[in-house]
């Protein structure tokens, strides 16, 4: 399977510049925030999608397959809003009884979980568009030119390195527990997981002795070298910024207050 660094390796857009990805990205999740009405995250959401799918040349089966699988927390957290949460009042839409409660859904709580789900549905989108088109590492030697994230980016570097070596471990553990039928029926598979958790946590710190070790060994002095790529600014590229940005904001003034119920 491949992961989201595999994706981005392979796509035409991780040759545009960073600096004009990021600054669109935050752009749109800026502007699909601050916005009181659904339809300007939702139009930027689209447009994300269809800059992911299309420019950076992204599998849509696959591309839909992650998008959905986040997406559906969102789609629950507004079911739920949509029934307990009431924000501005309003008639009500639907109603019943259950057990003696009156659960409804009015104007109000409906306007609002459309709206959670249109911003959730933004900053996904925003997040796909930038892990897909852009590799890990050349995010975070971006991100280490601000002197105030240089720390924290070294934190989340090691975090980020660490996640595979710990899905590594937990697979070969687990291929090893299922070859001598750990799992065969419910009580080995417990005994079986109680035994993959320890030993996972004994060998994760082992790992990290291991690393500490070897990057001590090579003059480890707090900081981590980076690849900074480098990549110029086309005239197409920023013609197409611009074109963004300026939808972003028409759409925004003709729909602002804008509500479906």
């Amino acid at each position: 399977m491949r992961t989201l660094d595999d994706i981005a390796l392979l796509s035409p857009l991780r040759y545009k510049n960073t600096t004009l990805k990021v600054v669109l990205v935050f752009i749109g999740l800026l502007a699909g925030l601050f916005s009181a009405s659904p339809i300007l995250p939702l139009f930027i959401a689209v447009c994300m999608i269809a800059a992911t799918l299309i420019f950076g040349k992204i599998p849509v089966k696959m591309y839909f397959k992650l998008f959905l699988s986040v997406l559906g927390f969102a789609v629950v957290s507004a079911f739920i809003l949509a029934f307990f949460a009431y924000g501005d009042g309003g008639e009500t839409l639907w109603s019943v009884n259950l057990f003696g409660w009156i659960i409804s859904v009015t104007t109000g709580s409906a306007n609002l979980a459309l709206l959670v789900f249109a911003r959730s549905a933004n900053g996904l989108a925003c997040l796909f568009f930038l892990s897909m088109t852009t590799p890990m590492l050349e995010l975070f030697s971006y991100f280490k030119r601000f002197s105030f994230l240089d720390v924290f980016m070294e934190l989340v570097m090691l975090i980020y390195r660490y996640i595979f070596v710990f899905l590594a471990l937990l697979l070969n553990i687990q291929s090893a527990q299922t070859m001598r039928f750990g799992y065969r029926n419910f009580k080995t598979s417990i005994h079986s997981a109680g035994l993959l958790v320890g030993s996972l946590f004994v060998q994760t710190i082992e790992q990290g002795d291991r690393l500490y070790l070897s990057m001590n060994s090579r003059c480890y002095d707090g900081k981590l070298p980076y690849y900074n790529a480098e990549y110029k600014i086309m005239f197409a590229d920023v013609l197409t910024a611009l074109v963004f940005i300026v939808s972003v904001a028409a759409v925004y003034i003709y729909t602002r207050g804008y509500q479906f119920f």
